[in-house]
């Protein structure tokens, strides 16, 4: 991260469908946010955010605002439902739960979803965030089909 925390990050658009392509480019929030998304040695999709000014929640801390951060992982939420259940359209998330665990302080956050369950009519994905290794924040999602 750059010393005046406006480090963006790389856009990795190898392996995503053209849905998340499209979900990314032309969403303004999502280009607001500043969503990257690279890939882990392992080929495992990793979703990140850099801070910047615009995402303060507290000013005297410089940490995020707890809407960035749940923003974040709703969205990092609905790109990997698609991913992993070859949705042809954006889910509708239809329900959620997020809970902050400590504040996450400006730097580099990092998105970890996994699907808990994908049922006929329901999806529920889990997402823990971190910054470096500390754990931030977790939500729950739940997406219809």
């Amino acid at each position: 991260m750059t010393a005046t925390g406006t480090e963006t990050l790389a856009t990795d658009y190898a392996g995503l469908s053209e849905l998340q392509k499209q979900v990314i480019d032309d969403t303004p929030y999502v280009r607001f946010l500043g969503l990257g998304i690279s890939r882990e040695d392992d080929g495992t999709v990793c979703y990140q955010l850099c801070f910047r000014e615009e995402h303060i929640g507290n000013p005297l801390l410089r940490t995020f605002h707890g809407g960035i951060l749940a923003s974040f992982g709703e969205v990092a939420a609905s790109l990997h439902v698609v991913a992993e259940t070859g949705m042809q359209q954006q889910p509708l998330c239809t329900s959620l739960t997020f809970d902050y665990l400590r504040p996450a302080f400006a730097g580099t956050i990092r998105a970890v979803p996994r699907i808990v369950r994908a049922g006929r009519r329901f999806v529920v994905v889990s997402v823990d965030i971190f910054l470096d290794k500390t754990h931030v924040s977790m939500g729950r999602f739940i997406y219809a089909r």
